[in-house]
């Protein structure tokens, strides 16, 4: 959710409602209808992740007026989770990272060739009230992205 202190969301695809049985499975909805929005992130003026985000109806209806999500090419320092947020108060996240090889719309959209190397980041986002709220699937450059975490025992 800190994505946007020096980077900005640009539009590649507006938001819009459309069926995505797999999406919609993963969000635990009941039917196959979900509302998406494609965007690059740039930082520096080098386009470095492309992200696919998937919403809920209920959750995307509430964004589909959000000019930042709704045009191409349309560019904005907010983050969609944090457009969530203020709406559907975000209370835990998913994440799984792995690797795969570049296919569209990264290789559209980032600077690398089709089959490079990509790291793809899940992160489903649950409101306080335990129901998902996004969806998104990030494809980051590698040479771009760093990840730490600090691991400790619990206490006996």
């Amino acid at each position: 959710m800190g994505l946007s202190i020096d980077t900005r969301l640009e539009i590649v695809t507006p938001l819009r409602r459309r069926v995505d049985i797999e999406a919609a499975s993963r969000l635990h909805l009941t039917g196959d209808a979900v509302h998406t929005v494609v965007f690059r992130r740039i930082h520096n003026d080098i386009p470095f992740c492309v992200t696919t985000v998937h919403l809920p109806p209920h959750v995307g209806a509430t964004l589909a007026a959000e000019p930042a999500l709704t045009s191409p090419g349309a560019t904005s320092a907010v983050t969609v989770i944090a457009m969530v947020d203020t709406r559907f108060p975000i209370g835990a996240a998913e994440q799984s990272i792995t690797a795969v090889p570049a296919t569209s719309p990264a290789t559209t959209h980032l600077p690398c060739p089709p089959g490079d190397p990509l790291l793809r980041v899940d992160r489903t986002y649950h409101s306080t009230r335990g129901e998902p709220v996004e969806l998104a699937i990030s494809h980051f450059l590698p040479e771009q992205y760093s990840y730490r975490v600090h691991l400790r025992r619990a206490a006996p």
